[in-house]
């Protein structure tokens, strides 16, 4: 007799479960590590996972235990077009609730919506984002490069519709269908995120699983500097810019004392003091600062679980942003939210 869709995914998913299980035991305790060795407070959040509310494979309540197993704090349940998997995670000390629309030619995720948001597809996006707003305290935009090559056509599309969104949050690391977020989705994620960087948005990245599968759990994730485990304090270091998108990596990056997310204004010839910080218990090959598309500052780990350096700079009095980047010894990476310099 011939199996039935249902009975295939989950056999598929049982085998993936086998595949990777210990895999993902393995993390929870490396970034527990990391955390001790970073010993800055912080949260670690899943913005965006699936549940058998609409096109994932498993409960919430099954993924609140996988985000729990991999380290991470708060997991979003944040299903297609709708927000009554609300009625799971209100029993879940772990899980929240959150919705996956779509406005202004890209999906969007909206954390805590007051209620289901409506699929909008001819409208504007800046005025689609707006008002998503309307419904939720944070919106940013999903998987906005998609999941495969990104031609220079392609490209430009999304960076003159992204362009037109102000307080732009966008995953640049997305965990579906991956075993590494990275590859997948991050290398054109962080190419965007540096275009309109250099043309003068400010943004927001974040890093999410986007799982349909509890093996995507996990994948990549957002930390948020000095937020507890609470949602509300996860969405007010959101949209303060305290945050990084992560396979693993920690980073904490300072300006003349101010985190990453902050807008700063020296006098011209000024001193502009970067502090930053990198760890993973698992070893560090690499951290660098990141300015007008270019690195300004590379470090050669060699290993060392934990990094911190400072690079002081003259404040030219026109707009400038930094972020902080950093691969660990198995290449997993992560990216900080800019720090702002003169920024209009």
């Amino acid at each position: 007799m011939a199996k039935s869709l249902k009975e295939f995914q989950r056999q598929r998913r049982d085998y993936l479960e086998q595949l990777t299980g210990r895999d993902k035991r393995d993390m929870g305790l490396r970034i527990a590590a990391s955390r001790k060795l970073f010993k800055t407070p912080l949260a670690t959040a899943d913005l965006h996972c699936h549940s058998l509310y609409s096109d994932g494979q498993s409960s919430v309540a099954e993924n609140a235990a996988r985000a729990k197993l991999v380290g991470i704090d708060l997991l979003f349940a944040t299903d297609h077009g709708r927000i009554t998997q609300k009625r799971d995670t209100d029993k879940l000390p772990n899980a929240t609730w959150g919705e996956e629309s779509h406005s202004g030619g890209f999906d969007m995720g909206l954390l805590q919506p007051k209620r289901a948001h409506k699929y909008m597809f001819k409208e504007p996006a800046a005025e689609g984002f707006a008002k998503g707003r309307e419904l939720s305290p944070f919106v940013w935009a999903a998987h906005p490069m998609g999941f495969s090559p990104v031609g220079k056509r392609r490209f430009k599309i999304a960076f003159d519709r992204l362009m037109t969104i102000d307080d732009l949050a966008m995953e640049v690391l997305n965990g579906f269908d991956a075993m590494r977020s990275y590859y997948r989705t991050g290398v054109w994620g962080v190419k965007m995120m540096d275009a309109l960087l250099c043309a003068g948005r400010a943004v927001t990245p974040v890093g999410v699983s986007d799982a349909h599968f509890l093996v995507e759990i996990g994948n990549s994730w957002t930390g948020v500097i000095g937020a507890t485990k609470s949602p509300a304090s996860i969405i007010k270091g959101l949209r303060e810019g305290r945050c990084f998108a992560s396979e693993a990596p920690l980073l904490e990056l300072k300006c003349n004392g101010k985190l990453m997310g902050s807008t700063l204004r020296p006098r011209k010839g000024g001193a502009v003091k970067l502090r930053f910080r990198a760890a993973d218990s698992f070893g560090l090959a690499s951290v660098r600062l990141i300015s007008g598309g270019k690195v300004i500052k590379e470090i050669d780990a060699k290993g060392a679980p934990l990094v911190e350096g400072t690079l002081t700079r003259k404040a030219t009095g026109r707009p400038a942003y930094y972020r902080l980047e950093c691969i660990a010894n198995d290449d997993r990476r992560a990216f900080s939210a800019p720090v702002y310099v003169n920024w209009a």
